[in-house]
């Protein structure tokens, strides 16, 4: 079968190549050539409406994949005629990462993919179609292999093809799971420390399924304190909050001298004077920012108003004012509605008309 994929320029094609055959000129190949392609597709790119730019990446995207399947196939033609070791490299993981400079683990996940592919070639119009990815392949590959080194019990084609059938359009993590309950994978709970020569320690640690929603809940609640997520940050602001919270709080010294106490009176009258003077208008009451930002149900509101999907983040929640304050909106609570932070920005850009438009 002939895989096909094709490169646009203004609508028409630059070139095309399939798997048993490709052609260059020689100017194609010059840095020149490269150069004039980059910078006008840019030119292009950034004169593209949004529809015509979603569609464009839309058929990069599948072109991807094309070439991601074509390059497994070349992998395992490589891997069967054993040409890394004609160029004098002693194993095909070695051979990808110094002669064309693959990382690690880029090199084994198209290795594992491509002995899988070789074994299923049906599996190609997975990798095309986008069902299955390089990291889906190589987790299966690996698992497979642990599993038939551990128990000596060879595990089919047959077997593996409903495998792959089960973990279509999922997840990494549902994947990992998808595998574990497939091969009945034992369940480790350990935990190690490592100290390194900075004093800095590492730790492994087995959190159980309710232990690791509590966790990610606890996440989302303090993501604006710990923006990065690092777990490291996201425990020692517990435990720093922990420790404050259990810490004795010191009493203030009213030993005042009549001066001191005097000036202490002006202050607290100042204090009053403008708590009075404020305006109620620009209040938002404790009440609402509970409701609107309830923990247990909050999450990012903002809908895509062509295919209706909501974002539901739950990192970053802020309250953005349905009609605007500055467009008359008050602080009333079905004024509210929660957003992340990055569709609040988004939304006032929209409104104020700083997004470009094509």
């Amino acid at each position: 079968m002939q895989s096909m994929f094709d490169f646009e320029k203004k609508g028409e094609s630059i070139f095309e190549c399939n798997s048993n055959q490709m052609t260059e000129s020689r100017n194609e190949t010059t840095p020149e050539f490269k150069i004039e392609i980059m910078s006008e597709s840019k030119v292009i790119i950034s004169k593209l409406s949004n529809q015509d730019l979603m569609g464009r990446f839309g058929k990069l995207v599948q072109t991807e994949r094309k070439i991601t399947e074509l390059v497994l196939e070349c992998i395992v033609e490589i891997d069967r005629r054993k040409l890394y070791l004609e160029k004098a490299y002693p194993s095909l993981f070695e051979f990808l990462v110094k002669e064309f400079g693959y990382s690690p683990s880029s090199a084994m996940r198209r290795i594992e993919s491509a002995r899988l592919l070789r074994e299923i070639p049906e599996m190609s119009e997975k990798i095309k179609s986008g069902a299955i990815n390089l990291s889906q392949l190589a987790k299966v590959q690996q698992t497979i292999r642990a599993v038939q080194k551990s128990s000596n019990i060879k595990i089919v084609t047959s077997q593996k093809k409903e495998i792959l059938n089960k973990i279509e359009f999922e997840t990494q993590a549902k994947t990992e799971l998808i595998l574990a309950q497939e091969f009945n994978l034992p369940h480790v709970h350990f935990e190690k420390e490592k100290i390194h020569k900075d004093e800095s320690i590492t730790l492994t640690i087995t959190f159980t399924k309710d232990q690791m929603a509590l966790l990610e809940k606890v996440q989302n609640l303090i993501s604006h304190a710990v923006p990065d997520n690092k777990w490291s940050e996201i425990f020692a602001y517990l435990a720093q909050k922990e420790i404050k919270s259990r810490s004795p709080k010191l009493k203030p010294n009213f030993n005042l001298t009549s001066k001191s106490s005097n000036n202490l009176q002006i202050l607290k009258n100042e204090i009053s004077k403008n708590t009075l003077d404020s305006k109620p208008s620009k209040h938002i009451s404790l009440k609402t920012r509970k409701n609107v930002l309830e923990p247990q149900k909050a999450c990012c509101q903002f809908k895509d108003p062509s295919t209706q999907k909501v974002c539901a983040s739950q990192k970053f929640l802020q309250m953005d004012h349905i009609q605007p304050r500055w467009a008359g909106g008050g602080n009333e609570f079905s004024n509210f509605q929660t957003l992340c932070a990055q569709h609040n920005r988004y939304r006032y850009k929209s409104q104020v008309g700083l997004l470009p438009k094509r």
